[in-house]
Protein backbone atom coordinates (compact mmCIF):
# COMPACT_ATOMS: atom_id res chain seq x y z
CA UNK A 1 0.00 0.00 0.00
CA UNK A 2 2.73 2.39 0.94
CA UNK A 3 4.46 1.64 -2.39
CA UNK A 4 1.54 2.64 -4.52
CA UNK A 5 0.92 5.74 -2.18
CA UNK A 6 4.39 7.01 -3.27
CA UNK A 7 4.28 6.21 -6.76
CA UNK A 8 0.58 7.90 -7.12
CA UNK A 9 2.55 10.86 -4.90
CA UNK A 10 5.45 11.08 -7.37
CA UNK A 11 2.53 11.15 -10.42
CA UNK A 12 0.82 13.67 -8.98
CA UNK A 13 4.07 15.84 -8.22
CA UNK A 14 5.21 15.50 -12.33
CA UNK A 15 1.53 16.50 -13.55
CA UNK A 16 1.59 19.33 -11.18
CA UNK A 17 4.77 20.47 -12.44
CA UNK A 18 3.58 20.07 -16.38
CA UNK A 19 0.26 22.11 -15.80
CA UNK A 20 1.46 24.45 -13.45
CA UNK A 21 5.27 25.09 -15.37
CA UNK A 22 6.65 24.72 -11.68
CA UNK A 23 9.99 23.51 -10.47
CA UNK A 24 9.68 20.30 -8.35
CA UNK A 25 13.21 18.50 -8.41
CA UNK A 26 11.22 15.01 -7.56
CA UNK A 27 14.92 13.11 -7.83
CA UNK A 28 17.98 15.16 -6.48
CA UNK A 29 21.32 13.12 -6.57
CA UNK A 30 23.10 14.88 -3.22
CA UNK A 31 27.19 14.83 -3.27
CA UNK A 32 27.83 14.41 0.40
CA UNK A 33 31.61 13.94 0.03
CA UNK A 34 34.28 14.29 -2.65
CA UNK A 35 36.08 11.51 -1.04
CA UNK A 36 36.68 8.42 -3.01
CA UNK A 37 38.87 5.13 -2.19
CA UNK A 38 39.00 4.64 -6.44
CA UNK A 39 40.57 6.57 -9.09
CA UNK A 40 38.11 5.36 -12.19
CA UNK A 41 40.39 6.50 -15.60
CA UNK A 42 36.99 7.90 -16.75
CA UNK A 43 35.70 9.43 -14.04
CA UNK A 44 34.91 13.66 -15.10
CA UNK A 45 34.93 14.49 -11.29
CA UNK A 46 38.31 15.67 -10.58
CA UNK A 47 38.56 15.34 -6.58
CA UNK A 48 41.55 16.50 -5.94
CA UNK A 49 41.73 19.29 -7.61
CA UNK A 50 38.30 20.95 -6.67
CA UNK A 51 39.11 21.37 -2.46
CA UNK A 52 35.51 21.14 -1.66
CA UNK A 53 35.11 20.53 2.18
CA UNK A 54 32.14 18.22 2.96
CA UNK A 55 29.54 20.05 4.04
CA UNK A 56 28.77 19.19 8.12
CA UNK A 57 25.68 16.68 9.02
CA UNK A 58 23.97 20.02 10.14
CA UNK A 59 23.81 21.22 6.83
CA UNK A 60 22.72 18.35 5.06
CA UNK A 61 19.51 18.18 7.21
CA UNK A 62 19.15 21.73 5.86
CA UNK A 63 19.08 20.63 2.74
CA UNK A 64 16.76 17.45 3.14
CA UNK A 65 14.65 19.73 4.90
CA UNK A 66 14.36 22.08 1.99
CA UNK A 67 13.78 19.08 -0.37
CA UNK A 68 10.94 17.96 1.54
CA UNK A 69 9.40 20.54 1.64
CA UNK A 70 9.65 20.95 -2.72
CA UNK A 71 8.19 17.61 -2.86
CA UNK A 72 11.54 15.79 -3.31
CA UNK A 73 10.63 12.29 -3.42
CA UNK A 74 13.51 10.54 -3.99
CA UNK A 75 17.15 11.13 -3.06
CA UNK A 76 20.17 9.09 -4.33
CA UNK A 77 23.48 9.79 -1.90
CA UNK A 78 26.65 10.31 -4.50
CA UNK A 79 29.93 11.03 -3.78
CA UNK A 80 32.99 10.38 -4.25
CA UNK A 81 32.33 7.42 -2.06
CA UNK A 82 29.39 8.53 0.07
CA UNK A 83 29.86 5.05 2.23
CA UNK A 84 33.32 7.06 3.45
CA UNK A 85 31.41 9.31 5.34
CA UNK A 86 31.21 8.47 9.13
CA UNK A 87 27.68 9.71 9.76
CA UNK A 88 25.78 8.40 6.34
CA UNK A 89 23.84 6.36 8.97
CA UNK A 90 22.62 9.19 9.96
CA UNK A 91 22.30 11.12 6.83
CA UNK A 92 20.28 7.38 5.00
CA UNK A 93 17.83 7.88 8.33
CA UNK A 94 16.98 11.48 8.27
CA UNK A 95 15.82 11.23 4.44
CA UNK A 96 13.84 8.15 5.31
CA UNK A 97 12.37 9.68 8.07
CA UNK A 98 11.33 12.34 5.89
CA UNK A 99 9.26 9.67 3.52
CA UNK A 100 11.56 10.32 0.64
CA UNK A 101 13.05 7.30 -1.25
CA UNK A 102 16.63 7.32 -0.31
CA UNK A 103 18.94 5.30 -2.85
CA UNK A 104 22.58 5.21 -2.46
CA UNK A 105 25.65 4.68 -5.47
CA UNK A 106 28.50 2.74 -4.40
CA UNK A 107 32.39 1.02 -5.62
CA UNK A 108 30.84 -1.86 -3.03
CA UNK A 109 34.37 -1.44 -1.11
CA UNK A 110 32.67 -0.63 2.18
CA UNK A 111 29.36 -2.18 2.16
CA UNK A 112 30.21 -4.89 4.53
CA UNK A 113 31.15 -2.80 6.78
CA UNK A 114 28.41 -0.20 6.76
CA UNK A 115 25.61 -2.89 6.50
CA UNK A 116 23.63 -2.01 9.09
CA UNK A 117 23.17 1.91 7.19
CA UNK A 118 22.64 -0.10 3.85
CA UNK A 119 19.72 -2.49 5.16
CA UNK A 120 17.92 0.87 5.40
CA UNK A 121 17.64 1.94 2.10
CA UNK A 122 15.51 1.35 -0.80
CA UNK A 123 18.01 0.66 -4.17
CA UNK A 124 21.67 0.21 -3.77
CA UNK A 125 23.57 1.12 -7.03
CA UNK A 126 26.73 -0.59 -7.40
CA UNK A 127 29.21 0.74 -10.15
CA UNK A 128 30.09 -2.63 -12.22
CA UNK A 129 31.94 -2.32 -15.91
CA UNK A 130 31.84 -6.24 -16.84
CA UNK A 131 33.84 -9.28 -15.58
CA UNK A 132 36.94 -9.25 -13.55
CA UNK A 133 39.71 -8.20 -16.11
CA UNK A 134 38.04 -5.43 -17.80
CA UNK A 135 36.29 -4.01 -14.86
CA UNK A 136 39.40 -3.88 -13.03
CA UNK A 137 41.00 -2.46 -16.32
CA UNK A 138 38.49 0.38 -15.66
CA UNK A 139 38.33 0.83 -12.06
CA UNK A 140 41.16 -0.65 -10.65
CA UNK A 141 42.86 -3.96 -9.09
CA UNK A 142 40.23 -5.85 -6.96
CA UNK A 143 37.47 -3.34 -7.76
CA UNK A 144 35.61 -6.27 -9.64
CA UNK A 145 35.59 -8.42 -6.39
CA UNK A 146 34.38 -5.71 -3.79
CA UNK A 147 31.68 -4.72 -6.24
CA UNK A 148 29.88 -8.07 -6.91
CA UNK A 149 30.51 -9.24 -3.23
CA UNK A 150 28.59 -5.89 -2.76
CA UNK A 151 25.42 -6.78 -4.88
CA UNK A 152 25.57 -10.55 -3.24
CA UNK A 153 25.05 -8.84 0.29
CA UNK A 154 22.40 -7.42 -0.68
CA UNK A 155 20.75 -9.59 -2.44
CA UNK A 156 21.25 -11.82 0.70
CA UNK A 157 18.68 -9.13 2.60
CA UNK A 158 16.62 -8.74 -0.02
CA UNK A 159 18.15 -4.79 -0.60
CA UNK A 160 17.28 -4.00 -4.20
CA UNK A 161 20.42 -3.86 -6.56
CA UNK A 162 20.66 -1.81 -9.70
CA UNK A 163 24.33 -1.75 -11.46
CA UNK A 164 25.60 1.17 -13.41
CA UNK A 165 27.81 0.13 -16.13
CA UNK A 166 29.70 2.88 -17.99
CA UNK A 167 30.16 1.53 -21.86
CA UNK A 168 34.50 1.76 -23.13
CA UNK A 169 36.16 0.31 -25.47
CA UNK A 170 37.71 -1.73 -22.08
CA UNK A 171 34.51 -3.40 -21.90
CA UNK A 172 32.78 -3.45 -24.78
CA UNK A 173 33.18 -7.70 -25.05
CA UNK A 174 31.75 -7.73 -21.06
CA UNK A 175 28.42 -6.62 -21.70
CA UNK A 176 26.45 -9.38 -22.35
CA UNK A 177 28.29 -11.18 -19.20
CA UNK A 178 26.85 -8.89 -16.90
CA UNK A 179 23.21 -9.01 -18.31
CA UNK A 180 23.38 -12.86 -17.97
CA UNK A 181 24.78 -12.36 -14.43
CA UNK A 182 21.78 -9.78 -13.96
CA UNK A 183 19.32 -12.16 -15.16
CA UNK A 184 20.58 -15.18 -12.91
CA UNK A 185 21.12 -12.58 -9.50
CA UNK A 186 17.99 -10.45 -10.13
CA UNK A 187 19.66 -7.09 -10.69
CA UNK A 188 19.08 -4.61 -13.79
CA UNK A 189 21.79 -2.90 -15.54
CA UNK A 190 21.82 0.94 -16.34
CA UNK A 191 24.27 1.12 -19.32
CA UNK A 192 26.01 4.81 -19.85
CA UNK A 193 28.02 6.60 -22.24
CA UNK A 194 31.52 8.10 -21.43
CA UNK A 195 30.67 11.89 -20.42
CA UNK A 196 33.64 14.89 -21.57
CA UNK A 197 35.88 16.20 -19.10
CA UNK A 198 36.12 19.96 -18.81
CA UNK A 199 39.45 21.12 -17.52
CA UNK A 200 40.70 24.98 -17.28
CA UNK A 201 37.22 25.47 -19.07
CA UNK A 202 38.11 23.26 -21.96
CA UNK A 203 36.69 19.79 -23.10
CA UNK A 204 38.88 17.16 -23.14
CA UNK A 205 37.69 13.86 -24.40
CA UNK A 206 37.50 11.18 -21.54
CA UNK A 207 40.27 7.90 -22.65
CA UNK A 208 38.94 4.91 -23.63
CA UNK A 209 35.84 6.10 -25.51
CA UNK A 210 34.76 3.40 -27.87
CA UNK A 211 34.33 4.86 -31.98
CA UNK A 212 30.86 5.59 -33.08
CA UNK A 213 30.46 2.42 -35.09
CA UNK A 214 31.55 0.54 -31.56
CA UNK A 215 28.82 2.49 -29.78
CA UNK A 216 26.12 1.86 -32.07
CA UNK A 217 26.92 -2.04 -32.56
CA UNK A 218 27.38 -2.36 -28.96
CA UNK A 219 24.03 0.03 -28.00
CA UNK A 220 22.22 -2.35 -30.67
CA UNK A 221 23.11 -5.45 -28.95
CA UNK A 222 21.68 -3.95 -26.06
CA UNK A 223 18.49 -3.46 -27.28
CA UNK A 224 18.65 -6.91 -28.81
CA UNK A 225 19.21 -8.22 -25.54
CA UNK A 226 16.44 -6.16 -23.86
CA UNK A 227 13.91 -7.51 -26.42
CA UNK A 228 15.28 -10.78 -25.37
CA UNK A 229 14.00 -9.94 -21.79
CA UNK A 230 17.73 -9.51 -20.06
CA UNK A 231 17.49 -7.13 -17.21
CA UNK A 232 18.35 -3.93 -18.93
CA UNK A 233 17.00 -0.54 -17.00
CA UNK A 234 16.74 2.02 -19.47
CA UNK A 235 13.74 2.27 -21.79
CA UNK A 236 13.74 1.13 -25.58
CA UNK A 237 13.01 4.75 -26.76
CA UNK A 238 15.64 6.00 -24.52
CA UNK A 239 18.72 3.71 -26.09
CA UNK A 240 17.65 4.01 -29.35
CA UNK A 241 17.67 7.81 -29.06
CA UNK A 242 21.32 6.98 -28.06
CA UNK A 243 21.92 4.35 -31.04
CA UNK A 244 20.69 7.35 -33.15
CA UNK A 245 22.56 10.11 -32.05
CA UNK A 246 23.22 12.47 -34.85
CA UNK A 247 26.58 13.88 -33.64
CA UNK A 248 29.60 11.99 -32.92
CA UNK A 249 29.66 10.46 -29.22
CA UNK A 250 32.74 12.53 -28.19
CA UNK A 251 30.08 15.57 -28.65
CA UNK A 252 27.57 14.15 -25.43
CA UNK A 253 25.55 17.43 -25.03
CA UNK A 254 24.22 20.00 -27.15
CA UNK A 255 24.14 23.66 -25.52
CA UNK A 256 22.81 27.02 -27.01
CA UNK A 257 21.63 26.08 -30.66
CA UNK A 258 18.68 24.45 -31.57
CA UNK A 259 19.36 21.17 -32.68
CA UNK A 260 18.07 20.21 -36.21
CA UNK A 261 16.83 16.87 -35.19
CA UNK A 262 13.67 15.61 -33.34
CA UNK A 263 15.09 15.32 -30.13
CA UNK A 264 14.51 14.47 -25.90
CA UNK A 265 14.22 18.10 -24.51
CA UNK A 266 16.28 18.39 -21.36
CA UNK A 267 14.25 18.57 -18.29
CA UNK A 268 17.06 18.56 -16.04
CA UNK A 269 17.06 21.46 -13.13
CA UNK A 270 12.70 21.24 -13.35
CA UNK A 271 12.23 18.21 -12.02
CA UNK A 272 15.90 16.60 -11.12
CA UNK A 273 18.87 17.70 -10.38
CA UNK A 274 22.37 17.45 -8.89
CA UNK A 275 23.55 18.99 -5.54
CA UNK A 276 27.29 20.13 -5.53
CA UNK A 277 29.16 18.59 -2.42
CA UNK A 278 29.35 22.27 -1.01
CA UNK A 279 25.55 23.03 -1.77
CA UNK A 280 25.83 24.16 -5.10
CA UNK A 281 22.48 23.33 -7.36
CA UNK A 282 23.27 22.26 -10.89
CA UNK A 283 20.85 20.47 -13.52
CA UNK A 284 23.27 17.82 -14.14
CA UNK A 285 26.36 15.81 -13.25
CA UNK A 286 27.59 16.29 -16.49
CA UNK A 287 27.21 20.35 -16.07
CA UNK A 288 28.46 20.50 -12.35
CA UNK A 289 31.53 22.99 -12.31
CA UNK A 290 30.25 24.82 -15.64
CA UNK A 291 27.58 28.09 -15.56
CA UNK A 292 26.89 30.19 -12.51
CA UNK A 293 24.88 28.08 -9.82
CA UNK A 294 23.27 29.27 -6.59
CA UNK A 295 24.58 27.59 -3.50
CA UNK A 296 21.35 26.02 -2.15
CA UNK A 297 22.25 26.57 1.64
CA UNK A 298 22.91 30.80 0.80
CA UNK A 299 19.96 30.94 -1.25
CA UNK A 300 17.31 28.40 -0.47
CA UNK A 301 16.45 25.32 -2.40
CA UNK A 302 13.80 26.68 -4.35
CA UNK A 303 15.18 29.72 -5.40
CA UNK A 304 18.88 27.80 -6.36
CA UNK A 305 16.92 25.27 -8.40
CA UNK A 306 14.84 27.62 -10.37
CA UNK A 307 17.98 29.18 -11.07
CA UNK A 308 19.59 26.07 -12.08
CA UNK A 309 16.64 24.97 -14.80
CA UNK A 310 17.53 28.60 -16.39
CA UNK A 311 20.66 26.49 -18.44
CA UNK A 312 20.75 26.38 -22.24
CA UNK A 313 21.46 22.81 -22.41
CA UNK A 314 19.20 21.24 -25.15
CA UNK A 315 19.67 17.66 -25.15
CA UNK A 316 22.63 15.16 -24.84
CA UNK A 317 23.48 11.06 -25.54
CA UNK A 318 23.44 9.59 -22.19
CA UNK A 319 21.15 7.24 -21.19
CA UNK A 320 20.31 8.10 -17.26
CA UNK A 321 19.48 11.59 -17.76
CA UNK A 322 17.18 10.93 -20.59
CA UNK A 323 15.41 8.22 -18.93
CA UNK A 324 14.06 11.29 -16.52
CA UNK A 325 13.74 13.54 -19.16
CA UNK A 326 11.16 11.02 -21.49
CA UNK A 327 9.51 9.63 -17.85
CA UNK A 328 8.73 13.69 -17.13
CA UNK A 329 8.15 14.35 -20.80
CA UNK A 330 5.11 11.51 -19.36
CA UNK A 331 6.33 9.17 -22.66
CA UNK A 332 3.76 5.89 -21.98
CA UNK A 333 6.65 3.45 -23.34
CA UNK A 334 8.81 4.91 -20.63
CA UNK A 335 6.99 5.21 -17.43
CA UNK A 336 5.97 1.64 -18.50
CA UNK A 337 9.27 0.30 -18.65
CA UNK A 338 9.83 2.08 -15.33
CA UNK A 339 7.11 0.76 -13.35
CA UNK A 340 8.11 -2.90 -14.95
CA UNK A 341 11.44 -2.16 -14.04
CA UNK A 342 12.53 0.29 -11.58
CA UNK A 343 12.54 -1.83 -7.95
CA UNK A 344 12.68 -0.21 -4.86
CA UNK A 345 11.68 -1.67 -0.92
CA UNK A 346 9.60 -0.40 0.77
Amino acid sequence: MKSFIDKASFAANILKSKVFRQVIPLQVQLTVTDHCNLRCGYCYADYPARGHKDLSIVEIFKIIDDLAILGTRRINLVGGEPLSRSDIGDIINYITGKNIQCALTTNGYLVPAKLEYVKKLNVLCVSLDGEKIENDANRGEGSFEKAFNAIMIAKEHEIPVQVACVITKKNLYSIEWLLQKGKEFGFQVGFSTLIQKTVDGKKETAPNIPTDDEYREIIKRIIELKDEGYPVLFSKKNLEYTLNWKHGYDTDKIIGEEPSFDYIKCNAGKNFGIIDVNGDVYPCPTLVDTGKPLNGLKHGMAKAFENASGHNCKTCHIPCQNEFNLMYSLDPSTIFNIIRNYKFKG
